[in-house]
């Protein structure tokens, strides 16, 4: 049977890896490329890993798929907010939609596939709590089966520790971040273990899996596997933990070996990753310039210095803003978002509807000409996009009014702050749009640089592997610059669109206060990592 293995490294980018194969941290990584088609993935704006990983395994943009982040509305006119999960989640993925051909299909630590999504093969999902780990695989007993295959199996080490992680992002010592580091490495160990279990004993056409251990290193440790930052070498502090970082990177070399040797020399192999990664050192608090310009008012309780300085907006309502004198406000870090308080819609008070259209292109302009650095005068924002723009299609409404690109990479901050830029106390890793992609395989062009391709490009690229017709749904189009010969005969669908599941997700209702249980866990990680505040 033709098999497709997709080999996710979230975060991955060619600034580090391009580095630790010249060192030889990477060698496999190295032969890899050169027997690929390769170029740069683009991410969606902003490269955000939920809203990213969704578009690459549906083949459709956010505003189609429903997911704008980790954090989103529950509705277009809801003021409350609510963890995303694979409920939000309002179309197909690759792993269904490659049954309608008849073919099988599995995935193993992707976010959002929680509740496990409805479809023929297996689901071990990700960013799940170990005590739900068991209850969200797919088949049922599946758990168990691994647990009894593999000698040091463990579910804890599967879905790790928000309180650790929570630690090392906080700030730890030397030592805390080496163990921090060598958690990533025993639980990609764990993840690969499983991938090569099921490889073995229960293949499938289709097989995904994503080590996220890369954006939780560059994330905290950025300064230790930037290139740029080599010039601390002589630190004996910098070696040391740069060493521990690329132990982990020769453990991903291994896992990235041995897969494609389980694969097989028929099979195609990807390597893709949802976003790329860079430095930033400074922290835009943008409630704080919104309150200046006059487009946002706290409430009176939290109007003192002290209290404004640890300020997070609810995270489920709007209570920590006065909504009766509020336009403008950003409620999520990781969203670089701004939402307009329109009346009717998430306020009895706000915009009037009619003057919502001059009022978001006054605020664009303000954001472009008076968001400035306090020393330089340089504008912060770089370019503002309307949520039509970026998210367009029916679940548009649950996206930010307006979107920012921030000059070199600043953190964008919702929290009140003393000022509204502050310089970090060290350089710290953050998203960049520019991902990877490389493809191995029959037919797949070897060495070839085959330039920008989007996330909805890969659905549509899988499915040109495996040789089916693609799916009316895809927004993106295979790409033909990594073959060497054009198309040949595809296989139809057996069913189409029309025969999809009746319900997107496999679970059954919850019990009272589990699912609330489950939703402050993912937030308490969610803190930890710095995607919400």
């Amino acid at each position: 049977m033709k098999r497709f293995v997709l080999f996710g490294l979230d975060g991955a980018t060619y600034t580090v890896l391009d580095d630790l194969i010249r060192e030889g941290v990477m060698p496999y990584l190295g032969r890899f490329l050169q027997e690929s088609a390769k170029g740069v993935l683009e991410s969606v704006t902003p490269p955000l890993t939920p809203p990213a990983w969704t578009t690459l395994v549906t083949g459709r943009t956010p505003g189609r798929h429903g997911i704008t982040g980790f954090v989103q509305f529950r509705s277009a006119d809801s003021d409350q907010l609510q963890i995303a999960s694979s409920r939000d989640v309002h179309c197909e993925t690759i792993w269904s939609l490659v049954n309608r051909y008849g073919l099988r299909a599995g995935c193993l630590n992707f976010v959002l596939h929680a509740p496990p999504p409805r479809f023929d093969g297996f689901v071990v999902p990700g960013w799940t709590p170990w005590r739900w780990l068991g209850r969200f695989t797919r088949p049922r007993g599946l758990m168990e089966e691994l647990a009894a295959d593999i000698d040091d199996f463990s579910v804890q080490q599967l879905a790790m520790d928000y309180e650790i992680e929570r630690k090392a992002v906080a700030g730890a010592p030397l030592d805390d971040y080496e163990s921090w580091i060598n958690l990533h490495i025993q639980r990609d160990r764990q993840w690969f273990q499983v991938l090569r279990r099921q490889m073995q004993k229960d293949p499938t056409e289709l097989l995904g899996i994503v080590f996220d251990g890369v954006d939780k290193l560059q994330h905290l440790l950025w300064p230790y596997v930037d290139p740029a930052c080599a010039d601390q070498a002589s630190d004996e502090r910098w070696r040391r933990v740069r060493e521990v970082c690329l132990e982990y990177y020769r453990q991903i070399d291994r896992f990235l070996e041995e897969t494609v040797e389980l694969a097989g020399p028929e099979a195609h192999v990807m390597i893709a990753s949802d976003h790329g990664f860079t430095g930033g050192e400074d922290i835009l608090y943008i409630n704080r310039w919104l309150e200046q310009q006059g487009y946002l008012t706290w409430k009176e309780s939290v109007q003192s210095v002290g209290e404004s300085a640890e300020l997070e907006p609810d995270f489920y309502q709007l209570a920590a803003f006065d909504m009766t004198k509020t336009k403008a406000f950003a409620l999520t870090a990781s969203s670089n978002g701004i939402h307009i308080a329109v009346r009717g819609r998430r306020s009895a008070d706000g915009i009037p509807p009619e003057e919502y259209e001059s009022f978001r292109r006054e605020l664009t302009e303000a954001l472009l000409t008076r968001c400035l650095h306090p020393q330089t005068g340089q504008p912060l924002v770089t370019r503002v996009w309307r949520r039509e723009e970026i998210f367009a299609g029916p679940y548009e409404g649950l996206a930010p009014d307006l979107t920012l690109t921030l000059r070199d990479h600043i953190f964008f901050s919702v929290r009140r702050g003393e000022s509204i830029l502050v310089k970090r106390p060290a350089l710290t890793g953050t998203h960049h749009p520019d991902g990877v992609f490389a493809l191995r395989g029959p037919g797949v062009r070897r060495g070839e640089d085959i330039g920008r391709l989007g996330l909805v490009d890969v659905a549509p690229t899988i499915f040109r592997c495996l040789g089916l017709e693609p799916v009316e749904e895809f927004e993106g189009v295979a790409a033909e610059a990594a073959f060497s010969a054009p198309s040949t005969a595809r296989v139809a669908a057996e069913v189409n669109g029309s025969h999809a599941p009746a319900s997107l997700v496999d679970a059954e209702p919850a019990a009272p206060g589990e699912e609330e249980g489950d939703d402050e866990e993912l937030i308490q990680r969610l803190k930890a990592l710095g995607y919400i505040e």
